[in-house]
């Protein structure tokens, strides 16, 4: 054992019995996580306990964290991607769970003191506990977040989760890899208790003391679940007989299908471990169950673990983990820049009210500013209708909703932008308008404010010579809704400086969201991308091939949703608006597909007025799309019978996203394939389990795509499908964009 990584310390003289409190304190390191040195190290001060125990040495101990704000992020994802073989990665989790198993049955209890994020090995541990308890720091959360890694708990987890909390509550948690705050945790009957953060570690000790009669005892501390979802003598039926165990798994399983559409198996391979591992709601079990159980979930571990989804989605983990330490800046340079307190934005609209509702969630003073009272009202009522939602759904209390509203200050002049740090524009999508704004603006706020336009196709560099100091002038991109969408784009304009980058790079952190930097060029990177698949949509309409086809074939390939709904999601005026922007930058590439101008005309703008390319019925959030004969008559576009392949369908759609990627890469709109599969992913829903464009690109070969858009180009259309010289010059080298 070394001392720096786990320290082990009597508090007998303090607590008056034989306490002892364990600190893990991964050196060199910014959280806890399980390496295979920490775990050899974590096998050898079992082995210390046990002849403690064996003793009577010790009466408890506490697990507690010396990483403030983490007690342990779980396994170290680089040791889990050294297995190549379901094999190898069967043989990790074994190991794992041999020692875990140790832990369990230590002969005094174990108490996990939680005061930051408890994840994946970490809930494991906690598990394998006598007892969990935690702060109520809101940074303290405890979840089994695997399945969004491609693979499942393979420590124990899938067996002692249902075990703690029943099944239903434990699907709940594990499908979706949620965490639950220290609150929710105890509401669950995950956690035994909580504490106040301060003076945690104090707490927990008393606690201890003052618990210790039935933590030896092993009778349960915790509330008791609620079994089968809801609690009471259905929920308990529910849970403990044959028949309502299998219509748990069967709702369990429908609701995966329906979220995942069958793409991502790791979460039905959690429904079948815990199926034919009989576990469920009852004290922790030993013995040769515990074996079996164990031994099912390292086979399913095993095998999840080394699929090409996970690799896929490790790799988006890494690039994700990769932009927590970024600055933004070429080179990762260094930039000092401090946590905004104070913003605006400008223009109450719907985005604008989004963008404010986002600040305020993050207890950031925001102002609001637009031109009339009518216009702030509607402007804070659609923020208030997100917290609303994260009220009803129990993500934040009464009183926090009251407190996060009250950070938004709507406002119809100027008054108190000279506090702000940042503001962004968020107004009319007219470059005349917003340069008048933002040089309005100027005079108002201080010399070092940093003034960010929420632009999503306008030239950073054309608005920002309107202000005296265009060097603190710079692009941030929502994408719509701001609550969901988690990506910002960061719009270097030519005289954008290094401040002004680093500054909105680290705010959009702040905010919860990821952001990419991307170069001042027409539809920056994502919309650039997005018309190409947007459009070529709309060019196989034309050909008669009938949108709902054209959908089914894109959502079969992992999108959220198929291009022509995406359309009508987007606004189909908005949309105009933008291809027209694009046609003028890049000509014949991106021309203009149809004529949707004339559904603009007839009031179709999507979803928003309950017409466009589909017709909606219903309410604003269960929307429900239907086909709509009006569309094809207003476009010109002749019924035909018949059908294109689906396979066709995605290389005429996507290919042609490859190609202009590849563009984008060769001008530096960006500098790694990275910053595209991210962007692609967090602003487009491109499936992640495919890794984002560009390793979907290496998946396929560059060969096989030049073939394809070189017979496109010849039988469809030669500006839209001629595959780029450096993309031909990858497919003659076998080249990869990922070595």
């Amino acid at each position: 054992m070394t001392a720096s990584t786990f320290t082990l310390e009597n508090r007998s003289n303090t607590y008056g019995m034989n306490l002892y409190t364990l600190t893990f304190d991964l050196q060199g390191e910014k959280v806890n996580k399980f390496s295979r040195p920490v775990m050899e190290e974590m096998k050898e001060l079992v082995t210390k306990l046990e002849e403690m125990g064996r003793g009577g040495k010790i009466d408890a101990l506490v697990f507690l964290s010396g990483k403030p704000g983490n007690f342990i992020a779980g396994a170290d994802i680089e040791l889990i991607k050294t297995a190549k073989t379901p094999a190898e990665a069967q043989m990790l989790a074994e190991q794992g769970q041999a020692i875990l198993n140790r832990w369990e049955d230590l002969p005094f209890p174990t108490v996990m003191g939680i005061n930051g994020t408890c994840l994946g090995g970490g809930c494991e541990l906690s598990l394998a506990s006598t007892s969990i308890v935690m702060s109520n720091n809101p940074g303290a959360k405890i979840g089994l977040p695997e399945v969004l890694l491609g693979f499942v708990p393979g420590m124990g987890g899938c067996v002692r989760m249902p075990q703690k909390i029943g099944i239903a509550q434990a699907f709940d948690l594990i499908l979706a890899g949620k965490s639950l705050s220290g609150e929710r945790a105890y509401k669950t009957g995950l956690a035994d208790a909580v504490l106040p953060k301060e003076n945690f570690e104090t707490s927990v000790c008393n606690w201890v003391k003052a618990n210790l009669k039935l933590l030896k005892s092993g009778a349960r501390i915790a509330k008791k679940p609620a079994l089968g979802g809801a609690g009471g003598f259905i929920g308990t039926l529910l849970e403990k007989t044959p028949i309502g165990r299998a219509v748990i798994f069967s709702q369990a399983r429908k609701s995966v299908m329906k979220a995942s559409k069958g793409q991502y198996p790791a979460p039905l391979e959690v429904i079948k471990i815990i199926r034919e591992t009989g576990t469920g709601y009852r004290a922790g079990i030993r013995g040769a169950w515990r074996t079996r159980a164990m031994k099912r979930e390292a086979e399913g571990f095993g095998r999840m673990s080394t699929t090409s989804i996970s690799n896929s989605l490790v790799s988006l983990f890494f690039i994700t983990e990769g932009i927590k330490k970024a600055t933004g800046l070429p080179g990762n340079k260094k930039e000092e820049v401090k946590p905004v307190t104070s913003a605006a934005v400008l223009g109450a609209g719907v985005m604008g009210g989004g963008i404010a509702q986002l600040f305020a969630e993050k207890d950031i003073d925001i102002r609001m500013k637009d031109l009339n009272n009518q216009a702030l009202t509607l402007g804070v009522e659609s923020a208030n209708k997100i917290f609303k939602k994260q009220f009803k759904r129990r993500r934040i209390s009464e009183r926090e909703w009251g407190q996060k509203l009250s950070h938004i200050v709507p406002t119809v002049d100027y008054k108190g932008f000279q506090s702000t740090e940042v503001v962004v524009e968020a107004i009319v999508e007219n470059i005349d308008i917003k340069k008048k704004v933002i040089a309005e603006l100027e005079g108002n706020v201080r010399d070092h404010t940093v003034i960010a336009s929420n632009t999503s196709s306008l030239s950073i560099t054309k608005i920002g010579t309107a202000l005296k100091h265009p060097e603190r002038f710079v692009g941030m991109h929502f994408f719509n809704p701001v609550a969901k969408m988690p990506l910002i784009e960061v719009i270097r304009g030519d005289q954008t400086d290094d401040r002004a980058v680093a500054t909105v790079f680290a705010l959009s952190k702040q905010l919860g969201k990821m952001p990419i930097v991307v170069k001042d060029a027409p539809g920056f990177l994502v919309n650039r991308l997005l018309a190409c698949y947007l459009n070529e949509a709309i060019h196989l309409m034309n050909e008669c091939v009938p949108m709902e086809e054209i959908d089914a074939a894109m959502e079969k390939f992992g999108m959220p949703m198929g291009p022509i709904e995406l359309i009508d999601e987007v606004g189909v005026d908005v949309g105009e608006k933008v291809s027209h922007i694009l046609n003028d930058a890049f000509g014949d590439r991106l021309a203009i597909p149809g004529k949707n101008e004339k559904l603009v005309e007839k009031g179709r703008l999507g979803k928003k007025s309950k017409k466009g390319l589909y017709r909606y019925e219903g309410e604003a959030d269960k929307l429900k799309k239907f086909s709509d004969p009006e569309t094809l008559t207003i476009l010109g576009i002749k019924p035909k019978s018949g059908s294109m392949k689906p396979e066709m369908i995605v290389e005429r759609c996507v290919y042609p996203m490859i190609n202009e990627a590849t563009r984008c890469l060769d001008e530096k709109i960006v500098y790694t394939p990275d910053d595209i599969d991210l962007g692609m992913i967090m602003g487009t829903g491109f499936p992640p389990f495919r890794g984002g464009l560009m390793r979907y690109a290496d998946t396929v070969g560059a060969a096989k795509i030049v073939a394809a858009l070189e017979k496109y180009a010849s039988s469809v259309n030669k500006a839209r499908f001629t595959p780029c010289e450096s993309l031909v010059k990858r497919a003659k080298n076998n080249e990869r964009f990922y070595s």
